[in-house]
């Protein structure tokens, strides 16, 4: 785990590239503290070239795993930032074929298969990357990223200018592009409009203009000043039915997942250092501790966040280490924590969120004991089924279909008994069309489209920018949740949820926010071999969908039965209680700061907040845009 980060220029040298090159490094110093290099061609002919790498070192950390690494020939060049699981096996067969290793590294096994078999050889990699390879011969500039976007990259283009030079610059985080002076800090109106559309930023988006993220599975090469593009893992493909009923016996179905589960966690325990397990008290954090422990690791140190409130799961977690017999680590917080650290927490937060506190508060609690590496029970709702929305999505859908002509008549009585703040997804819902993608934007969104008209400012106001916007997350949201084929209602909602929830906030907020303390994050459920195993015959048994019964009961070490009659929470710190108390000021000069910055209507940030006071309004409301207002102010400070 890494950060990477380079420039390459057409038609004339990096402008001051010593100093780029320390601006870049110094801005990824948290993400590798263990060292960091740099490296330029010795002289410029066609293409000038900066590589820039901050290692955190996990596999072979001596000197001989240090980056960029060069092939033998001095051909290819590479920095990469993630893990690469199989490398071992990767690397057999390399050897196999004829190549000779002069170090024990994963980064040089990805090096030799890039360029012994290109780009599309990537589908065989399981594990999580970003990488970028310059190829000296071809002249051209291989980017790529992991099939579930579980590591970042940005990238952004730029020229020909007046001169005809061309520019590209790539980066693990969007704020070492600033820090480095490539790029203009202008936001993206598209950026802001697809945050308040889904509460994150979706790819290939971002929250500023001339750069964007990379799609999961896609690699890009970058050659003479242009683009060639391609897929080399579709993670949609996993769910689409070639049949319209379960395959196996559930006893074969269950024995294979088990054995699915086992072996992804085996594979995500490969490290030369030791690895942890965050620990929230919920079954996936707890199935990934029974699945370490079965597949032989000992001395396993867990860890968790607790707080001064009923949800805090504090005491769950403390029953599994202690089930498990693991060395079990417990931070606290409370609300004047997050007010005190909010500073520290935007300046890390890379794109604006919703979410990412509650991992910064874990990470920083694992990072003070040394630990570079840690398991996390992340993909296991998206994976297993576990969010409310595989049963009510469907439900819901089904419902309205057996209407028919008298949905009109019957959708508004329905709403009347709806909570307050559940009535205008209500009439979306009625309204709406009744395809999945609209029924889960109900379930998922942060603002619907009839609430962004009324909230949003003049800045997206204007009819050009408001088009144009409107264009760029359409086609974004169509390349993020359209399927690939057929599926099974279930097999949608978790393609739409890996997708969106998973891919595009959940990861990226681990990533940084465990980066910013030197801390590599794993997520065992977001693995391919596993998701092979699990889709799309998961669909087709909707018993095993209840309650993750398909996780727990497939374990080799069962978890105490308290722990797996829990009714499910969530793993996240009491805003509903905090925002109404210390951070209450937080809240309300981060409404005002958007509203000043014109992204929101003036009287919005009155609203939003007598909205939520009066129930009208999940918290997440006024947190959300109130994140965006002091985001975006401190972004262009």
């Amino acid at each position: 785990m890494c950060g990477i980060a380079g420039v390459v220029s057409l038609g004339r040298p990096i402008a001051d590239r010593t100093g780029v090159a320390r601006l870049l490094s110094d801005a990824l110093a948290h993400r590798g503290p263990d060292g960091g290099g740099v490296w330029s061609p010795a002289s410029m002919s066609a293409a000038d070239v900066l590589l820039v790498h901050r290692r955190l070192a996990i596999i072979d950390p001596g000197p001989d795993g240090a980056q960029p690494m060069a092939t033998p020939d001095g051909r290819h060049h590479i920095v990469f930032n993630g893990e690469v699981y199989n490398y071992r096996e990767l690397r057999r067969d390399l050897e196999a074929r004829g190549e000779r290793f002069f170090t024990q590294s994963d980064t040089e096994v990805l090096l030799r298969l890039l360029a012994r078999d290109g780009a599309p050889s990537l589908a065989r990699v399981r594990g999580m990357f970003a990488l970028a390879c310059w190829d000296d011969a071809e002249r051209s500039l291989l980017l790529a990223r992991d099939r579930f976007g579980i590591k970042p990259l940005y990238v952004a283009s730029g020229g020909p200018d007046a001169a005809g030079a061309r520019q590209i610059a790539f980066a693990s985080e969007l704020t070492a592009l600033q820090a480095a002076r490539l790029l203009d800090g202008e936001p993206s109106p598209a950026g802001v409009l697809g945050f308040l559309s889904w509460g994150s930023v979706i790819p290939p988006l971002t929250w500023q203009r001339g750069v964007e993220m990379l799609a999961p599975g896609s690699w890009r090469r970058w050659r003479d000043g242009a683009f060639d593009s391609g897929v080399f893992a579709d993670a949609r493909d996993a769910y689409r039915s070639a049949s319209t009923g379960a395959r196996t016996s559930e006893r074969d179905y269950r024995a294979a997942v088990g054995e699915a589960v086992r072996d992804s966690v085996r594979a995500h325990l490969v490290a030369d250092v030791p690895v942890g397990v965050f620990l929230s008290g919920g079954l996936d954090s707890g199935a990934i501790v029974s699945a370490a422990t079965s597949a032989g690791a000992t001395n396993l140190q867990t860890f968790t966040v607790g707080f001064d409130d009923a949800s805090s799961e504090a005491d769950a977690a403390r029953m599994v280490a202690t089930h498990f017999g693991a060395r079990h680590h417990e931070l606290r917080v409370d609300a004047s924590h997050v007010a005190a650290d909010f500073p520290k927490i935007l300046a890390r937060l890379d794109q604006p969120t919703i979410d990412a506190v509650n991992s910064y508060y874990v990470a920083k609690a694992v990072a003070a004991t040394g630990i570079k590496a840690v398991l996390s029970g992340t993909g296991g709702d998206e994976m297993f089924g576990g969010y409310a929305s595989f049963t009510r999505i469907p439900r819901a859908m089904s419902a309205k279909r057996a209407c028919g002509p008298l949905w009109p008549l019957v959708a508004p009585i329905a709403g009347a008994f709806m909570p307050p703040r559940l009535q205008a997804r209500w009439r979306h819902f009625a309204a709406a069309d009744g395809s999945v993608v609209d029924s889960y934007r109900v379930q998922r969104g942060f603002l619907l489209p009839e609430e962004l008209d009324d909230l949003a400012g003049p800045a997206l106001r204007d009819a050009g920018v408001w088009r144009d916007a409107h264009g760029e997350l359409d086609a974004a949201e169509h390349a993020l949740l359209d399927p690939s084929g057929a599926e099974a209602p279930s097999a949608s909602i978790a393609r739409l949820e890996s997708r969106l929830f998973l891919e595009s906030q959940l990861l990226r907020d681990i990533d940084v926010m465990a980066m910013a303390h030197g801390l590599e994050v794993r997520v065992p459920f977001v693995d391919h071999e596993l998701l092979g195993a699990v889709w799309p015959e998961l669909g087709w048994r909707p018993a095993l969908l209840r309650h993750k019964r398909l996780l727990y009961s497939t374990l080799e070490r069962p978890l105490p039965d308290a722990i797996v009659r829990r009714p499910k929470q969530g793993f996240t710190l009491p805003f509903g209680r905090w925002i109404g108390g210390e951070l209450a000021p937080v809240v309300r000069d981060g409404l005002a700061r958007l509203a000043d910055r014109r992204w929101i209507a003036p009287d919005a940030p009155a609203r939003v907040w007598t909205a939520w006071v009066s129930g009208r309004v999940h918290w997440s409301r006024p947190w959300g845009l109130a994140v965006l207002g002091h985001f975006l102010d401190g972004a262009r400070a």
